[in-house]
């Protein structure tokens, strides 16, 4: 009993090795034990140990079928290396086992926030939040999709009530950036998440929101920075592909933007990213292929604040280069296709 009291002190505390020790020892004693199993494995999760995280909730899936938290330990180790699709099952698994659980509805929610799937997400949080009042993860991530939705004053009261029970809380923290950003306020917003680079478990959204705001300060070098960091860390990134395209293009290395936007687009095509790249074929004065992207971009539904921003930038560009683009078979320069 002193052993479970204490690691899950240290959990609270987020000192996830003295947690892993301790729930080691625990399971020298109940070496079948699969709640301890799961447990173990999201605290090896925690420590970026996946393969030894895997292994355990495997273990305890095996020893226990209709182990909820086991199913949620899966989730979180997939979701953790890059296959948020493939966490969704073993979420809904967890659900349906124990729809009680706030924290599975919070994984879930989160993977549906890697997905680009906000609506689904403010659901999961929604509920994980209505299930326990005191899920300030959860409340935080609520504000954060409601400023990607560019709902900034709705996401704002969740993260200025869990900044007010917890001024440290680093995901509300990161709201408040966020919300800084798409309000223009670059200098302030760069300054906000000056303060989490470095800090956090896993600082990648950070540094990604960070690059935005260098980006938009025109100080390409510094997003550049914060995007290899970003990319090391998560090759496949689409996102920071994205922006490390966009920051090619402001150095003038367009072949390297397009490198960079067509790996993205491969990935996951966005808004953002065919206007990226359509700007770098509008530098490189090819406007055939500047006008297909920047059309793919109006086609598309955004899917946040950024996408919308880039959506209407495309659609001022379509009505520009429509002037220059005649139909084919025409003479007239002033006829469009578009």
């Amino acid at each position: 009993m002193a052993l479970r009291a204490r690691a899950l002190a240290y959990l609270r505390l987020n000192r996830l090795a003295e947690a892993r020790n301790d729930l080691t020892d625990l399971l020298k004693l109940k070496p079948d034990d699969a709640a301890l199993l799961a447990s173990r494995a999201t605290t090896s999760t925690g420590l970026k140990q996946f393969d030894l995280a895997m292994a355990d909730v495997e273990r305890a899936i095996t020893l226990d079928p209709n182990n909820a938290a086991a199913y949620r330990g899966r989730g979180v180790v997939k979701a953790s290396t890059g296959k948020a699709q493939e966490a969704l099952a073993d979420y809904d698994r967890s659900i349906s086992l124990n729809a009680k659980d706030t924290f599975s509805f919070t994984d879930r929610g989160l993977a549906y926030v890697t997905l680009g799937q906000f609506d689904k997400a403010l659901l999961d949080f929604d509920q994980a939040v209505l299930l326990s009042q005191s899920n300030e993860l959860a409340k935080s991530w609520r504000g954060i999709v409601l400023v990607l939705k560019g709902r900034s004053a709705e996401g704002l009261v969740d993260i200025d009530a869990a900044l007010d029970k917890n001024p440290n809380n680093q995901t509300a923290q990161l709201g408040r950036g966020l919300a800084l950003l798409t309000s223009a306020q670059f200098d302030r917003a760069v300054a906000s998440f000056d303060q989490l680079v470095g800090k956090m478990g896993d600082d990648t959204l950070a540094r990604t929101l960070r690059a935005r705001g260098y980006l938009a300060l025109r100080k390409s070098d510094e997003a550049m920075a914060d995007l290899n960091v970003v990319l090391n860390a998560r090759p496949g990134s689409a996102e920071a592909l994205a922006l490390r395209g966009i920051a090619w293009s402001a150095l003038h290395e367009y072949q390297k933007a397009l490198d960079d936007l067509d790996r993205a687009i491969a990935q996951k095509a966005t808004i953002e990213s065919y206007f990226a790249r359509a700007k770098a074929y509008e530098a490189l004065n090819d406007p055939n292929k500047a006008t297909d992207d920047f059309r793919r971009a109006t086609q598309l539904a955004p899917v946040g604040v950024f996408d919308s921003l880039a959506q209407a930038e495309a659609k001022r560009k379509i009505q520009e280069l429509s002037k220059k683009v005649p139909c084919a078979g025409s003479s007239q320069q002033s006829s469009t296709c578009l």
